[in-house]
């Protein structure tokens, strides 16, 4: 028997999570910039980990997306919602 740990187990997507939802404009804060750099972009999907996918208004640059981006998801606490 296999055991799995609830925190290993797939995330589900979800209509709304912490005040973010779908069709949202967001921006991205990448704080491990030096000078921190904000990155614009609408809400495609939120996910039961705290995560959303993310259409970015532009290509962002390779550095940036590795720091943002882990499996095509963006961390909640790195988005704001778009004024």
């Amino acid at each position: 028997m296999m055991n799995v740990s609830a925190a290993s187990q797939s995330s589900v997507k979800v209509s709304e999570l912490n005040g973010f939802r779908e069709k949202q404009r967001i921006i991205a804060q990448d704080v491990q910039a030096n000078p921190p750099q904000l990155h614009t972009g609408t809400i495609v999907s939120v996910w039961s980990d705290r995560t959303a996918t993310v259409q970015w208004d532009y290509d962002l640059p390779f550095a940036v997306e590795r720091r943002l981006v882990n499996s095509g998801h963006v961390e909640l606490h790195n988005l704001a919602r778009h004024p």
